[in-house]
């Protein structure tokens, strides 16, 4: 891996650069310090298992992802620092080592002292043709040439690279602090930005000799993880494209939600349910009864979900093997628990939130509340179904665009979600219009004479009342009810008070509204329609 195509790498996926310089520093700086610490939990959790036992065996993924995401910052950061005339750490790194070795004084001699005369010399010698060929060294040959000065081996080297990587990360956050505060807290020297980063990357580079780790896939790696989450121009082709229609998704379609019942929530396709009456199944509402939105935002962005497959009947029979695996009993169970273990992550996030909570809490508010770590654990339980093809950017849409309309849907106790499986779109509109071919079980009347305005949608809302048993509609009545119509007779209905325990007691699902003109007034009737 040439270190000047990284280098370009992360210029092009730095996501940051329509914010001011300062801020920018600082988001760099914290990103930078945070990794840090994900390399010592990363190092702590290869090196020792519960009961304090080394176990060396344990896979180096983990420390590979951390230390190419420390790279990537410590890249940004210098870029940053460097405005006018890019630096290359590493090789600014190199010399500083150079200088250091040639040095006629007590730190020198020190260091000569414990590496010795000849890996000295050897170091100087690889330096000064690493030094010459700037354009195109690779980070395995930096890693190579730098771990000629290491001054301990082994685990005292891991001991001694995690403990300076701390020390570093403080003196970085000496820049952020104000002149007050440098002048009282002294107890780290002021060096050159590029100083440091360079230690931070031969610290890096140790740490991976130690583990025998190439660095070069380290920042392959880096490139990889960073590519899955930001290129977004590719979407994984629908995984039941090859099939004939009535075993696909369709590609645009619409579900309602309505609340049928206090905590408990009902889907509806076509004029029709779409699987059973669901409640928070909790102590707390929580509003998961309103979980199935997640299956369609499984959908709309990655093209699966086996649990609305079968409630569709879209299932692939043609294909005996796709309908046992990827449409059958088992894939639904693991996507039953992707969501739920999504909705716990998000409910453990919101908790460590500090403020007021008075309604329904925003879940994922921000794509930076998905860890990398969180991608690779959703992909980890998928692993084997047509799904773990999906690139990890698209499991974030997934996840983000999901729980916006799970809130919206919590927040307004109904909705219609849109899945656009053409443009991978999932979309929420406040009102509900079924088309149901259902039982009347309530008829209401009013009549009016003016044909528009206030006192049409009035009209419209005494009959609506009439039908749900409200014969002499008090003002209070009038204001417990919305209305939101569609060109024909279809109304959405939202109520409020005892006027929703009404409709909830008739399991009133939706209602049709007529109105005509005669003899110069207008009448209306309301049908109040129930699929029970």
């Amino acid at each position: 891996m040439l270190i000047s195509d990284y280098d370009k790498f992360v210029q092009d996926t730095d996501q940051t650069t329509q914010l001011r310089p300062v801020v920018r520093r600082d988001v760099a700086i914290y990103g930078l310090t945070s990794e840090i610490g994900s390399v010592a939990s990363a190092i702590k959790k290869r090196s020792l298992r519960e009961d304090g036992v080394e176990a060396s065996s344990a896979s180096s993924a983990e420390i590979v992802e951390e230390l190419g995401d420390v790279m990537w910052y410590c890249f940004a950061l210098a870029r940053l620092a460097n405005p006018e005339k890019p630096v290359n750490i590493l090789v600014h790194d190199i010399a500083k080592l150079r200088q250091e070795l040639a040095a006629d004084d007590a730190r020198a001699h020190a260091i000569q002292r414990v590496i010795g005369p000849d890996k000295r010399d050897e170091f100087l010698r690889a330096s000064e043709g690493f030094r010459r060929g700037m354009r195109t060294m690779t980070f395995s040959e930096y890693q190579e040439i730098a771990f000629l000065t290491a001054r301990t081996e082994k685990r005292t080297l891991v001991e001694v690279c995690v403990a300076v990587l701390y020390q570093l990360s403080a003196e970085l956050f000496r820049i952020t602090l104000p002149d007050i505060e440098l002048e009282l807290n002294e107890s780290l020297d002021e060096r050159p930005l590029n100083d440091v980063l360079g230690e931070i990357a031969w610290h890096i580079a140790a740490l991976a000799s130690v583990y025998e780790i190439d660095l070069n896939i380290v920042a392959a790696k880096n490139i990889e993880k960073v590519s899955y989450r930001q290129n977004r121009s590719h979407p994984t082709a629908l995984h039941d494209c090859a099939f004939a229609h009535n075993e696909q998704f369709p590609r645009k379609f619409e579900v309602a939600f309505v609340t049928v019942g206090k905590g408990k929530a009902q889907m509806y396709w076509n004029g029709r349910r779409l699987g059973d009456q669901l409640t928070d199944n909790s102590y707390n509402d929580d509003g998961y009864r309103f979980h199935d939105v997640m299956h369609l935002a499984n959908i709309a962005h990655l093209g699966w979900s086996p649990v609305v497959r079968g409630l569709m009947g879209r299932k692939r029979k043609s294909q005996p093997t796709i309908d046992e695996v990827e449409d059958g009993a088992r894939a639904k169970i693991v996507e039953e628990a992707v969501i739920k273990t999504i909705h716990s992550e998000g409910v453990r996030l919101a908790q460590l939130t500090p403020g007021l909570k008075d309604g329904p809490t925003r879940l994922f508010p921000s794509r930076s509340d998905i860890s990398f770590r969180f991608l690779k654990l959703i992909q980890s339980i998928v692993a084997g179904l047509e799904v773990d093809k999906n690139r990890y950017w698209e499991w974030e849409n997934t996840i983000v665009e999901g729980y916006d309309v799970f809130y919206r849907l919590r927040s307004e106790g109904q909705g219609t979600v849109e899945v656009d499986l053409d443009n991978r779109i999932l979309r929420f509109l406040p009102y509900v219009y079924i088309p149901l071919a259902g039982r009347v079980v309530g008829l209401g009347a009013a009549v009016g004479e003016e044909r528009g305005g206030e006192a049409l949608l009035e009209m419209k809302k005494r009959a609506i009342l009439g039908a749900l048993g409200v014969a002499s509609p008090a003002a209070g009545d009038l204001n417990a009810i919305s209305l939101e119509e569609r060109a024909s007779d279809e109304v959405s209905v939202k109520a409020t008070g005892h006027i929703r325990e009404a409709i909830w007691n008739r399991k009133v699902v939706a209602f049709r509204v007529t109105v005509t003109e005669l003899r110069g007034s207008s009448h209306c009737t309301a049908l109040a329609l129930s699929d029970d």
